[in-house]
């Protein structure tokens, strides 16, 4: 493999990390968030970024570090310092837009982020990249002078100098806002190692605009993005490409999550014309920190901006005065909002409790006669009683609604749908509208997230375009199954019902024959990789318990403790508000969540940042144990790296570790029969049991010695690999089933039977 593909396989990430290739298979088959791999030319390889963030959280043992290794030293950085030696493939598989940079650089933008990983949290590491990042590209005084610099208390005046302006008065917002008095080295070592970077290239899709994205994007991914709101890259695209704005037009977002959508317009507009010379854009936020990000992000990419003071577009318009060509804006959903009294909404006052209808008043209210807009809505907002849907829809000021496939936000499985918008001068003359009904496109990259190709965004926008050039002469006639064009009058006679699968007609039942083999062939061959790891694992099996057999004394080394003793046990909240959903929210862990000692992605409720903060004491952190209290006692889930910052929900106890107790040890032995029994004789409740937290605190737990607890897990971690793989494989049976059910019981697609 070539350094410049940023891909390794299984046996590059263990020479990198010099390891045994039985510990990467290890990594892999035990936790469930390892990297997703690619197959390429025969070949699974996996992203060098995605392993080295992977990594970061796996410390090398002391007694296998090497003589110039710091006592912190994660596999992270052995893969990260090797990269430069190493060999990798010479192909590589699209990765998402704008996931990672796509330079030369990741490997050094990776190491400078981790550089800062001992200091700093994950979401600070990367607040402080993106800040260094800025300062380099925008500030190159400062920089040079900062690159200098071997001095701590001059390397931070330097950062403390660097703000940004909030208007035309002199009251500015700094970049580096949590600046520690302490000397930081690893600042400095990521500014030195940010400094080997080339950023001569300028432009919306320069390398300091891809780094920018890079980052944010893993912000999000990995933290939940609990500061702001970040648009992920295919559905930016896909929004952008609906309303094609070019290098002439004048784009305004509403909402500035991270600058992500504008920044993408940015990108469409200089593909289209090669230049944007003299181009600006305009944007809205309420929160200071999604101010500050927009900013830079923005300026990373070279683009000029117009971003007024943090405050809600709703509240107080910035701009009152001017009206635009396009407009493009994910709004945080179902928002409760107190809205002034005086202002005027063409379509009915929006209630306080749910802002929905007021974002979509103000965006038709901004746009310029011929404008247009895409805004991202929650399904709920086509279909839930509102006569100001119905005025809307009589105006003529919806063009379009598109249901888009769920899953597309990480942190959230809701529902969206994308609806194109006119302005208010110049719609007497349309009377129908067009429905896309795109749910069934994209493909899952993960367990949790879901991807629209761009094969997926061409068809959705070509249909749009399609229809838009039909025109009057009402010859567009619709895709069955995918799209239709409804005149006003249908629609009111569905009260105003704007799902698009209410008027889009259902394709044949018949199945799609060529579909279902490429479905079989997939499942037969993760049914194939599934026995294959079944197989391995069941030769370790077989070592393992031949070797506790064989070595197996009785031990009555350890002791017997209260729980209490190991754990900080705190019980859940009693109710927690959860009303409206929005990507950006923060997850809440509730017993349903909780499965074969790990926490789920699948149906997460989530809650608003403002709630989030006022529960900071139920705040999770990597090594928590979470268990539920009451209904089928003794499931236990430990919390993984990428989980921290999610909040334990009603319902839920979590056991924090502390002392000489070994997590992973801990859920097992929680898990055990002995444990289970104990929990049973001590809950109370006939149809519903339950146990109270103090009744968790006196549970006895055995204690052996630290090495005894791991050797304890290294014998029990493969039989609970076998039997989540064979949990996999049951799944894959079924769907196995499924599919060839379909294609047996169907005259079109069954085989001839002699």
């Amino acid at each position: 493999m070539s350094d410049e593909s940023g891909y390794v396989t299984l046996k590059d990430i263990a020479d990198r990390a010099e390891v045994r290739l039985s510990a990467v298979s290890n990594w892999r088959t035990r936790h469930a968030d390892f990297p997703k791999g690619h197959t390429v030319s025969g070949r699974e390889v996996f992203e060098i970024g995605d392993v080295a963030r992977w990594l970061q959280r796996r410390k090398v043992p002391r007694n296998r570090l090497k003589p110039d290794e710091r006592a912190d030293t994660s596999y992270a950085d052995r893969v990260l310092r090797n990269a430069e030696t190493s060999e990798m493939t010479g192909t590589s598989p699209a990765p998402r837009e704008a996931e990672h940079p796509k330079s030369d650089s990741p490997a050094l933008l990776w190491a400078a982020a981790n550089k800062m990983r001992g200091t700093h949290d994950t979401a600070s590491s990367l607040e402080l990249l993106l800040g260094l990042v800025y300062v380099k590209t925008c500030h190159t005084d400062i920089w040079r002078s900062l690159i200098e610099s071997s001095d701590w208390l001059e390397f931070r005046s330097l950062l403390e100098e660097v703000s940004i302006p909030l208007g035309a008065d002199t009251q500015s917002v700094p970049v580096f806002r949590t600046m520690k008095h302490t000397p930081d080295p690893s600042l400095i070592e990521a500014a030195h190692l940010i400094d080997q970077i080339d950023f001569s290239e300028g432009g919306p899709e320069s390398t300091p605009g891809r780094i920018g994205e890079a980052i944010l994007a893993n912000l999000e991914r990995d933290m939940g993005r609990s500061g702001g709101y970040f648009t992920p890259p295919d559905v930016a695209r896909c929004l952008v490409e609906l309303i094609d704005p070019s290098s002439s037009d004048h784009v305004y977002d509403p909402a500035c999550g991270s600058g992500e959508l504008l920044s993408a317009a940015a990108i469409h507009a200089n593909r289209l014309s090669g230049s944007l010379d003299g181009w600006q854009v305009y944007g809205q936020t309420p929160l200071e920190w999604s101010w500050l990000t927009s900013r830079m992000n923005l300026a990373l990419h070279g683009i000029e901006a117009d971003l007024s003071m943090p405050s809600n577009a709703l509240i107080e318009d910035r701009f009152p005065e001017r009206r635009f060509s396009r407009i493009i804006a994910n709004p945080p959903f179902n928002l409760r909002v107190d809205l002034p009294q005086n202002r005027t909404w063409p379509f009915g006052d929006p209630p306080s409790h749910n802002a929905n209808f007021a974002w979509l008043q103000h965006v038709v209210t901004k746009l310029e006669p011929m404008g247009r807009a895409a805004v991202l809505m929650p399904a709920g907002a086509a279909f839930a009683r509102s006569a100001i849907r119905g005025r809307m829809v009589a105006a003529g000021v919806i063009e379009c609604v598109i249901a888009l496939p769920r899953q597309l936000f990480r942190f959230t499985s809701i529902a969206t749908m994308v609806w194109i918008l006119r302005g208010l001068e110049t719609t007497a003359e349309f009377s129908e509208m067009l429905f896309i009904d795109a749910r069934d496109l994209g493909e899952m990259v993960d367990r949790t997230e879901r991807r629209l190709s761009a094969d997926d965004i061409k068809r959705i926008v070509d249909e749009y375009n399609t229809w838009r050039g039909s025109g009057e002469s009402r010859k567009f006639t619709g895709n069955d199954g995918f799209s239709r064009a409804v005149d006003h009058e249908e629609i009111s006679e569905n009260n105003y019902n704007l799902e698009p699968a209410h008027y889009v007609s259902t394709p044949s039942q018949r199945p799609d024959t060529a579909q279902l083999i490429t479905e079989l062939g997939a499942l037969r061959n993760e049914f194939d990789d599934l026995s294959k790891r079944a197989d391995t694992l069941r030769t370790t099996l077989e070592a393992r318990l031949a070797a506790v057999v064989a070595g197996h004394h009785s031990s009555r080394e350890g002791q017997s403790v209260r729980l209490e003793t190991l754990c900080d046990v705190l019980p859940g909240p009693g109710t927690v508000s959860r009303s409206g959903h929005e990507q950006c929210w923060i997850p809440l862990v509730l017993p349903r969540n909780i499965n074969n000692n790990r926490i789920g992605y699948e149906n997460l409720d989530v809650v608003p940042p403002a709630v989030a903060e006022r529960m900071a004491r139920y705040r999770l952190v990597s090594g928590d144990i979470v268990t539920a209290r009451a209904g089928t006692l003794g499931r236990y889930g430990r919390v993984l790296e990428e989980q921290t910052g999610w909040l334990l929900g009603p319902g839920c106890v979590r056991l924090r570790p502390k002392g000489n107790a070994d997590a992973d040890y801990l859920t097992y032995y929680l898990s055990s029969p002995i444990a289970l029994d104990w929990l049973m004789e001590h809950a109370t409740g006939s149809a519903i049991q339950h146990v109270n937290a103090a009744t968790m605190r006196e549970m006895p737990i055995w204690l052996p010695s630290l090495t005894t607890q791991r050797t304890i897990i290294e014998v029990l971690d493969p039989f609970h690999r076998a039997a989540s793989t064979h949990n996999q494989i049951s799944t894959n049976t079924r769907k196995l089933h499924n599919t060839l059910l379909a294609m047996l019981m169907s005259p079109a697609t069954a085989p001839e039977i002699e």
